[in-house]
């Protein structure tokens, strides 16, 4: 298939969304680029604030273990769905995703 073909191979079970490979890959270099910088970002500001804390008395380890399971369990799916955009959501199983991320978060 060449990438300007939107169809999908006889048989193959995938499915195009009327997008051509081209314009997924595309979409997914996108979103891919958006979630590392989202990331990124999200790193510092989290080892920012907890070298702050740590510096003015530290803080109670196994309260924000308990604090980030309880979030985890109320948010990732929508933390998810946000950050994946809608052409990848609907190429992955959101529901084991994000119970894969829930259990990692509580263990």
């Amino acid at each position: 298939m060449d990438s300007s073909d939107s169809a999908t191979p006889e048989g193959s079970g995938a499915v195009s969304h009327g997008h051509t490979q081209e314009e997924w890959v595309e979409v997914l270099a996108r979103t891919v680029a958006h979630l590392a910088a989202q990331l990124t970002m999200t790193q510092i500001r989290l080892r920012a604030l907890a070298t702050e804390i740590g510096e003015r008395g530290g803080i109670d380890a196994d309260a924000v273990c308990r604090r980030t399971g309880e979030i985890a369990a109320r948010e990732t799916g929508v933390y998810l769905r946000e950050n994946l955009g809608d052409a990848l959501a609907a190429l992955i199983d959101l529901g084991a995703l994000e119970s894969e991320i829930v259990t990692f978060l509580q263990s």
